[in-house]
C-alpha cells in the first residue's frame, strides 16, 4: 500500500498540540493569577484607590473564569457620603461578573445570590473630598440581586432584626447618581428595636421600593424626592414602657402599657404619600403619669389618603382615647372622659409644596372631678372646701362662634374655699387654646389660655360681692415635678374690689384707700407664680380712670407681704404689706417704693 500522508502532517499536529497546551497553560496561569489577586487584596487595593468613597471588600474568593461564577465570602460594600455612612455585608454570595468591565472602571455583576446579609447606616460628617478634574467615576451595577436571610437592618438607633428576603438592583455611579430598585422585600417575622430595646414585632411585611437620587456637589445624594414604592405590613406594638428609658429616671412623665396592633398600606411617590394609603391601629390601655396627674385609656388610630373632586390630594387622621380615666392627687380621685379625639384633615396646596392642615379637638363632657384634690398644691393660696370641675371641648354647633376648633374648656360649679380666715365663693371657666400647647417633658406650655372668674364673693375686712374678671395668659407654663404654674397675665376687671380686699387688713380704711372702691374698669398686668407654698405676684401694674398702681406681693394662707405704689389723681402713696398690718407712706412715697427690694420667684 502506498503512504499518501503529507510529510509535514505530523509536525503540524504537534504544533497544534503545543498551541493548545500553551493556551491551557496560559489560561491556567491567568486563572491562578486572577484568584491570587482576588485573595491577596490586590484587586481590592486597585479598586480602593479608584473608587473614592466607595469600598468593595471580601475575605475569600474564587472564580473559574470565564465560564464559571464568582464566589465571595465575607463580602462588604461600603459608601461614605458627607452626611451618611452605610455598609452592606453578605456572608456568602455568587454572581456572574465582567472582568473586562473592571478595566473600564465598571463593576458589572449579574445574578447575585447571597445568604446571610446585614445593612448598617449611620450619620456622618465626613468632609467633601474634591475629585481630580479628569478622573472618571466608577460605576457599580448590581443586577438581579437576591439576598436571603437578611438578618439585620441597622439605622443607627433604630434596628430591624429577623429574617428578610430581598430582590432588586443597584446602580451607583460615584458622584453622579444612586439608583436602587427593590421589587420585592418580604419578612416572615422580625422585630424592630430602638436603642437595643424591642418595641414592635413584624408579623408580616411585603413591600417594593425605588430610590433615585442624583448627586449634588457639596451636599451628597439628594433624597428629597428620591423615594417611591409601597409597603404592606402588620405590626404588633409591644408595651410602651421602653419609652421611660428614653426619658430618663428623673423625667416627670412615665408611660406604661399600650400594646396594640397596626395594619399599614403605605404608598409613596417622590417622597409624597399617595391615594390609597391606609393605617389602622388600636391598643390596650395606655397609662400616662405626669406629675400629680395620671390618665389611663385604650387608644386607636386611623389615617388615609385620597383625592377630592378635581384630583386634589387630601388625607385624614384620627387619634382617639376612649374612655379616659383621670386621677389627681394622692387620694386618686377620678374623673372619666368618655372620649378624647384629635382629628386632622390635610389638603395639598395648589401650586405649592406641603399640605394645609385643619386639626380639630373633640373632648366629650367629663364626669365631675372633686376640686379638693388640688389642695396639696393650691391649699396655701386657696384651700377648697367644696366644688367640682368638668372638662369638654366646644360643641360643633357652637364652633362658628368659638376662637378655634382646638379649644378645651373647664367649667366649675360654685366653688367654696378659704383664703386664711376669709371665706371665698366663686365660679371659674378656663379656655385652653390647644394650638399653642407645647410639651418638653418637664413642663406643659399653656400660652393663650383664658381664665374667667364670676360670682366672686368674700367676707373679708372689705367684702367682695358678685365680682367678675377675665384673665388672659399670653405666656404660661405648668411644671409637673414639682407642680408650679408660671404665667404672664393681662386682665380686665369690672372694678377694684379684689385689689382693695387684698391690701386691707381692717374694716376701717384710710381716706387714701377709700377712693379705690369707686374705680370701675381697671386693666391689670403682671407675672404670677403658684406652687405648694403660695402665690407670688411680680411686675404688677394696674391702670384705670385717674388711677395707677404697681408693685409686688406674696400671698400665703391669707397673709400678704409686699410693697405697692398707688396714684389717685394728684395723690401718690406707698403701701407696705405685712401680715396683719399694712402701713401707708404718703411722704416721699415714690422714693420709698424704689428702696423696697423685690424678692425673686421661688
Amino acid at each position: 500500500m502506498t503512504d499518501t500522508s503529507s510529510p509535514d502532517a505530523a509536525p503540524r499536529g504537534r504544533r497544534w498540540r503545543r498551541v493548545a497546551l500553551c493556551s491551557l497553560v496560559a489560561v491556567a496561569v491567568l486563572e491562578v493569577a486572577l484568584n491570587v489577586a482576588l485573595n491577596t487584596g490586590v484587586t481590592q487595593a486597585i479598586m480602593g484607590r479608584a473608587t473614592d468613597r466607595t469600598r468593595l471588600t471580601w475575605q475569600r474568593a474564587w472564580w473559574l473564569w470565564p465560564v464559571g461564577r464568582l464566589h465571595l465570602t465575607g463580602f462588604t460594600l461600603t459608601q461614605q457620603d458627607p452626611d451618611v455612612w452605610w455598609k452592606v455585608e453578605v456572608d456568602a454570595l455568587e454572581a456572574g461578573m465582567s472582568l473586562t468591565g473592571l478595566l473600564r472602571k465598571r463593576v458589572d455583576v449579574d445574578g447575585i445570590d447571597g445568604h446571610g446579609a446585614s445593612f448598617h447606616l449611620e450619620p456622618s460628617s465626613a468632609p467633601e473630598e474634591p475629585s481630580a478634574p479628569n478622573s472618571k467615576p466608577w460605576v457599580i451595577h448590581l443586577k438581579d440581586v437576591t439576598l436571603h436571610q437578611v438578618r439585620e437592618l441597622d439605622f443607627s438607633r433604630v434596628r430591624f432584626a429577623g429574617a428578610l428576603d430581598v430582590t432588586g438592583t443597584l446602580n451607583l455611579q460615584s458622584r453622579e447618581r444612586l439608583e436602587v430598585d427593590l421589587p420585592s422585600v418580604r419578612v416572615a417575622e422580625g422585630f424592630i428595636e430602638v436603642d437595643g430595646q424591642r418595641v414592635a414585632r413584624l408579623e408580616a411585611l411585603d413591600s417594593r421600593a425605588r430610590l433615585d437620587a442624583p448627586f449634588q456637589p457639596g451636599k451628597g445624594y439628594d433624597l428629597t424626592k428620591a423615594l417611591g414604592g409601597q409597603v404592606k405590613t402588620r405590626i404588633d406594638v409591644l408595651p410602651l414602657d421602653w419609652i421611660n428609658d428614653q426619658l430618663g429616671a428623673s423625667a416627670p412623665v412615665s408611660l406604661r402599657g399600650g400594646a396594640g396592633r397596626v395594619d399599614l398600606d403605605l404608598r409613596v411617590e417622590r417622597n409624597t404619600v399617595q391615594p390609597g394609603s391606609q393605617l389602622k391601629a388600636s391598643g390596650e390601655a395606655l397609662d400616662l403619669k405626669a406629675g400629680p396627674m395620671r390618665a389611663r385609656a385604650p387608644w386607636s388610630l386611623q389615617a388615609s389618603m385620597g383625592t377630592e373632586p378635581g384630583e386634589q390630594l387630601s388625607g385624614s387622621m384620627r387619634l382617639a382615647f376612649a374612655p379616659v380615666q383621670v386621677s389627681a392627687g394622692p387620694k386618686g380621685s377620678d374623673m372619666e372622659v368618655p372620649e378624647i379625639a384629635l382629628s386632622v384633615r390635610a389638603r395639598r396646596r395648589e401650586g405649592q409644596p406641603g399640605l394645609d392642615l385643619k386639626p380639630e379637638l373633640h373632648v366629650a363632657k367629663s364626669k365631675p372631678l372633686d376640686l379638693r384634690v388640688l389642695n396639696p398644691w393650691l391649699g396655701q393660696t386657696l384651700e377648697i372646701d367644696s366644688g367640682h370641675v368638668t372638662v369638654r371641648s366646644e360643641e360643633p354647633s357652637n364652633r362658628a362662634k368659638a376662637r378655634s376648633a382646638l379649644e378645651l374648656r373647664m367649667d366649675t360649679n360654685l366653688v367654696s374655699g378659704r383664703m386664711g380666715p376669709n371665706k371665698v365663693l366663686l365660679r371659674a371657666e378656663v379656655e385652653v387654646d390647644a394650638r399653642h400647647l407645647s410639651w418638653d417633658m418637664t413642663e406643659l406650655g399653656l400660652s393663650g389660655t383664658t381664665l374667667r372668674l364670676r360670682d366672686v364673693s368674700s367676707n373679708g375686712n372689705v367684702p367682695i360681692r358678685a365680682w367678675s374678671g377675665n384673665f388672659t395668659l399670653p405666656r404660661a407654663s405648668l411644671s409637673l415635678s414639682p407642680t408650679v404654674l408660671k404665667a404672664r397675665f393681662a386682665s380686665q376687671l369690672t372694678d377694684t374690689q379684689p385689689i382693695v380686699a387684698l391690701i386691707t387688713s381692717s374694716k376701717k380704711l384710710p381716706g387714701f384707700l377709700t377712693s379705690l372702691l369707686n374705680i370701675p374698669e381697671v386693666e391689670v398686668t403682671g407675672q404670677v407664680q403658684i406652687d405648694d407654698r403660695g402665690l407670688q405676684l411680680r411686675e404688677l401694674k394696674a391702670t384705670g380712670k385717674s388711677f395707677s398702681l404697681e408693685g409686688h406681693l406674696d400671698l400665703v394662707q391669707g397673709n400678704i407681704t409686699g410693697a405697692l405704689l398707688a396714684s389717685l389723681g394728684a395723690v401718690t402713696g406707698g403701701i407696705e404689706l405685712k401680715p396683719g398690718k399694712h402701713d401707708v407712706h404718703l411722704l416721699n412715697a415714690t422714693e420709698w417704693f424704689k428702696r423696697q427690694p423685690v424678692p425673686p420667684f421661688r
